[in-house]
């Protein structure tokens, strides 16, 4: 299924209330990329991670909670009209690939950058359209701040007055994949290819 497939069921999916979203999501694909791509940033290369706990719908969860599992990292927000759909339909495609044995032993967090519109709800509805090993984070953004440095991630909110959403928030688009052990061990572009996506996941496992 392609990303803009993708996109459409959603606008059903998340109800007239995120309508806003999707429309501009398919208004920035047909006519220009949007600021968030054009403004993603590498990830920095003097960083090792290390464990958090930010908050989910289900309650708080730590990376140490996922001992035992590969973990997939990706910093972004829900209003990103391009950069972030895109990394999630990745790994929801890499998942569709994989055995019910694999799926068990990997999850993949959604780190949304933006607390002050993506509540907990939102981001849960959110991430589990794409794929249920997928689960949305946020914190206040002090603690956001901590973690995004952990893992070299950098962004930054910009206003936009003239635009729907109001503003953008560019920030590094790179999926980081951490071992079982918690571990740090590579980052991938936010658009790879599925199957080398899942070679490099199968690696870990």
């Amino acid at each position: 299924m392609t990303c803009m497939m993708y996109l459409k069921k959603l606008i059903f999916k998340l109800g007239k209330s995120y309508l806003v979203f999707a429309v501009l999501f398919l208004t920035s694909v047909l006519v220009s990329k949007s600021a968030a791509h054009y403004n993603s940033e590498p990830l920095k290369k003097d960083f090792s991670g290390g464990d958090f706990t930010l908050k989910s719908a289900a309650g708080p969860l730590s990376l140490q909670d996922l001992r035992g599992s590969v973990v997939l990292i990706f910093f972004g927000y829900t209003g990103c009209p391009t950069v972030c759909p895109i990394s999630l339909a990745t790994i929801a495609n890499v998942y569709k690939k994989m055995s019910r044995a694999g799926l068990q032993e990997t999850r993949a967090l959604f780190i949304s950058l933006d607390p002050e519109r993506d509540n907990l709800e939102l981001l849960d509805r959110y991430t589990k359209y794409f794929h249920p090993n997928i689960i949305g984070l946020t914190d206040e953004i002090s603690v956001l701040k901590k973690v995004a440095e952990k893992f070299g991630v950098k962004y930054k909110k910009t206003l936009v007055p003239d635009s729907t959403l109001g503003y953008v928030i560019s920030h590094s688009s790179d999926i980081i994949l951490v071992d079982r052990d918690g571990v740090l061990r590579m980052t991938v572009p936010h658009d790879i290819d599925t199957d080398h996506l899942l070679k490099q996941l199968n690696s870990l496992l």
